[in-house]
């Protein structure tokens, strides 16, 4: 039987420009490699026909579909339905499966990467290769220690008994502990990775290439360079395989990243032109257009948008027991009808109460009166039950432990 290998990605329909740039680059060394868009949402109709396979999640046999769909937000979930696309994969006969974000680009070709799953069940990439006594890098340390040591915008496994025990594993893991928490030191299905080498020890590469997964908080350590029309990360034996353009705004490319302020493209001129590409191949395959569609699991069926306290708010009633079914329908016995008969449900058609500053600004005149309140607090009641009073809060605070608004365990 010939062996077969496969590359794929995760998308909402919003970021198919994205998935459609990185497939072309994949194409133009991989030919022969079957690729796939696994959309993390719903077509609903919309024509996305790029000549790739698209397969909606829903369909690759998810037990409680709904569910996680419902109790993660976008990226939540689109990274907890990674390891059971591979393990769909494993199960149709493919031998060896990469996973590429699509916000990458592929430069060169990959099947050196193929080949070290001939001795490796896994490979992974850190977001950094060298020890710094005097760190300079674009994102910090603590917030590296808090999404994890591995980058998992790139992945490889094999479909051996490790990998197949590294993807039900995985599985096992997202379907409910895929969260973007720092409370629970959760970072969706990246930070479980760091288990991976320890775990499952010789039978895990660490992929030490600088040319793999470069991107904006390893820019510091790399030098990216253009010799004879290719380009190299730090020597001329090591080309540029895969660039992540994690958070980049195409509208406005020159800062780089959302996520950052040290770099622009005038402080690194040597990765203009590769910015200024991606975005003209982003404006080819539609990104004005496909940017502008909505996300299905971001709405109850009358339009309301799904917030981040509904989410959160469901992820602590059911660990408390509580069952809900169809749980974006807004009919009697639903969650949402459930929310409106506590009195609890919150509606934000407008987008306000997604972000303090979008909504108050910098510095509001709304956080001096808190303050105030709270210094009035502390003089009638003294430092002690000031101090428990915040202790409170700091457990209290996350709306999965705010059941108490909603349901009483004797109604």
């Amino acid at each position: 039987m010939i062996k077969k290998n496969a590359i794929f990605t995760i998308c909402a329909k919003n970021y198919m420009a994205h998935a459609k740039t990185l497939a072309g680059s994949i194409k133009e060394f991989h030919p022969e490699c079957d690729f796939f868009i696994l959309l993390s949402d719903e077509l609903e109709g919309n024509d996305l026909d790029c000549g790739y396979q698209i397969i909606e999640s829903k369909d690759i046999g998810i037990k409680e579909f709904e569910k996680m769909a419902f109790q993660y937000d976008v990226i939540e979930f689109s990274t907890s339905v990674k390891p059971y696309f591979i393990k769909k994969l494993f199960d149709q006969g493919y031998d060896k499966v990469l996973y590429i974000d699509p916000d990458m680009v592929v430069y060169s070709s990959l099947n050196f990467i193929f080949n070290h799953l001939d001795n490796y069940d896994a490979v992974l990439t850190p977001h950094l290769l060298k020890p710094y006594i005097k760190y300079t890098g674009a994102t910090s340390e603590e917030e590296l220690l808090f999404v994890g040591i591995y980058n998992l915008g790139f992945f490889a496994v094999k479909n051996s008994s490790t990998g197949n025990h590294i993807a039900n594993w995985w599985i096992e893991k997202l379907s409910n502990q895929c969260y973007a928490d720092k409370e629970d030191a959760l970072h969706v299905d990246q930070k479980w990775m760091d288990f991976l080498p320890s775990l499952y020890t010789s039978e895990v590469l660490i992929l030490r290439h600088p040319g793999v997964n470069l991107a904006f908080w390893n820019f510091h350590e790399r030098t990216l360079y253009k010799e004879n029309g290719a380009y190299f990360v730090d020597n001329n034996d090591t080309p540029l395989v895969i660039l992540h353009f994690s958070g980049l705004d195409a509208d406005n490319a020159e800062a780089v990243c959302r996520k950052q302020t040290k770099y622009t493209l005038s402080t690194i001129p040597e990765y203009r032109e590769l910015f200024e590409l991606y975005v003209k191949l982003l404006e080819v395959n539609g990104v004005g257009t496909l940017s502008k569609l909505l996300y299905k699991y971001n709405q109850f069926d009358n339009g309301v948008p799904v917030l981040k306290y509904h989410r959160r708010l469901f992820r602590g009633l059911i660990t408390e027991g509580h069952h809900f079914e169809n749980l974006f329908s807004t009919a009697g016995g639903s969650y949402y009808s459930f929310l409106i008969k506590n009195k609890a449900m919150l509606i934000d058609n407008d987008g306000k109460y997604k972000a303090l500053k979008k909504t108050y600004g910098k510095d509001p005149a709304v956080f001096n009166k808190v303050f105030k309140a709270l210094k009035i607090f502390k003089a009638l009641f003294g430092m002690k039950k000031y101090y428990l009073m915040m202790r409170f809060f700091a457990i209290y605070n996350r709306f999965e432990k705010q059941t108490f608004l909603v349901s009483d365990k004797n109604d």
